[in-house]
């Protein structure tokens, strides 16, 4: 027997027929028809980029999926796994315009998932740069709501704020890697976990704890003055990042040592904070209250008017819900975040405020944008495909003298928006009208004493 599996695809990716290739066809230009109006251009990346673009924000969960190798040249390079740091990548390198730029884009990313088998995900989505605004913010979750509303009922927004549990986890001096801990498992402290088992799953990942609360004694001044004479005296030295990012990094990496007792003190705030559930006002009221004993900044009133000001465009509060625990899967939001929920509560989209994006790439960068997944959009169009679909004849010959008027009748029905195949063999028509049921043929035109005949399938 012959042995085929030298020549099997790759485990967790998929052929595209026609069926598919078409819906995707479809949703590409309804999304870019709906962005063109809002004044975004189309922007397509490479799908390899330099390894290390991702790596720097991207947090452990996602870089360990990454697809990662090295190219003939002996680059580190990797397959597209988010267009948003790409494009960050694309604006920075190409020095674009210093304005404000929106951004429009279609396409695959590449992400290895072992549980779901499932390797890859297309993806339509935006990217505004260059405004850090309340309308900027409405502009982007308003377009993802209205545009997926286009496509599916009943569509909801979940909105919450990375900047309100930053606010939570700097109030406790805990460190950045403290901090990405604790966005990476909310769902484990969401879930009324103890502080004792959240401690040891912390443990494992490597944080060590004590019982003094004091602060290391590496200051800023202290570390900028190490890094000094390497940032300003060698010119052959050239960093890709500001000196306060890099010092924030090595303050990370010298206090090894967290006070236990602040990390306890910070999980009994964020418990209760991710937990709360209803409405808007009833939500940001009952966060006042629990965020009242620490020091916070402006972001709770940024997601109250954030979420408030949606009716701006035509989005009922109904509609809208607060999550204090909702982060996404990328390490670098920084502001808003919100997901895109199906009636079902099924995730299609999401995504928010990452203004620390471009800085871990260079440059300092107000950003925001969205990302619909449209493969599980796909699921759900492909229920009313037929009535998307057009008419599929087949145009069947079995003499060749007919072939000049069979060729005739083709361009007519392709004219009326008809898919038409023209078929000729030695089969008889029985077999043909087999041929056809198998092939979704809806209609066959044949040939009988010089006159066409339509038979309905």
């Amino acid at each position: 027997m012959k042995n085929n599996n030298n020549f099997k695809k790759v485990s967790g990716f998929n052929d595209k027929f026609s069926d598919e290739v078409s819906l995707t066809n479809q949703l590409d230009s309804k999304f870019f028809d709906f962005t063109t109006l809002w004044g975004y251009e189309k922007i397509d990346t490479p799908i390899i980029e330099r390894s290390s673009i991702f790596s720097r924000k991207s947090g452990s969960s996602v870089g360990s999926n990454i697809y990662n190798f090295i190219d003939p040249s002996g680059s580190e390079v990797s397959l597209r796994a988010d267009f948003t740091t790409s494009i960050i990548r694309s604006y920075i390198e190409n020095e674009l315009s210093p304005n404000e730029m929106r951004f429009s884009y279609s396409g695959e990313i590449y992400k290895y998932d072992s549980d779901m088998n499932k390797n890859y995900s297309h993806q339509n989505g935006v990217e505004f740069i260059g405004s850090k605004s309340l309308y900027s913010d409405l502009e982007i979750v308003a377009m993802a709501k209205l545009f997926v509303s286009t496509l599916l009922d009943d569509i909801k927004i979940s909105i919450g704020h990375v900047g309100v549990l930053m606010d939570v986890i700097e109030h406790f001096q805990l460190s950045g890697r403290v901090g990405m801990f604790l966005l990476q498992n909310i769902d484990f402290i969401k879930n009324e976990s103890s502080n004792d088992e959240i401690l040891i799953k912390a443990q494992k990942n490597g944080i060590d704890f004590n019982n003094k609360t004091d602060e290391s004694n590496s200051t800023n001044d202290e570390i900028s003055k190490i890094l000094d004479f390497t940032f300003h005296k060698d010119e052959n030295f050239k960093q890709t990042r500001n000196d306060l990012s890099i010092v924030e990094g090595l303050k990370n990496k010298i206090s090894k040592n967290v006070s236990k007792d602040k990390f306890f003190d910070c999980l009994d705030i964020l418990r209760p904070l991710v937990n709360i559930g209803g409405g808007l006002e009833e939500s940001i009221s009952e966060a006042n209250k629990i965020l009242s004993k620490i020091s916070t900044t402006n972001n709770l009133r940024n997601l109250y008017d954030l979420a408030n000001n949606l009716n701006l465009y035509g989005i009922e509060e109904s509609d809208v819900s607060v999550n204090f625990g909702l982060v996404r899967e990328w390490g670098y939001y920084t502001g808003f975040v919100f997901n895109i929920l199906s009636s079902e509560n099924k995730i299609i989209g999401g995504g928010g405020r990452y203004d620390s994006l471009g800085l871990s790439l260079g440059e300092n960068l107000s950003a925001s944008g969205f990302a619909i997944d449209s493969e599980i959009v796909f699921s759900r169009l492909k229920e009313n495909y037929e009535i998307l679909n057009r008419k599929k004849i087949l145009v069947y010959i079995s003499d060749q003298k007919d072939l000049n008027e069979a060729i005739d009748t083709c361009k007519n029905e392709r004219n009326k928006g008809n898919i038409v195949l023209l078929k000729s063999s030695l089969e008889n028509f029985d077999e043909i009208k087999k041929w056809s049921l198998d092939n979704n043929i809806s209609e066959v035109l044949f040939f009988e004493n010089n006159k066409i005949k339509r038979s309905k399938v």
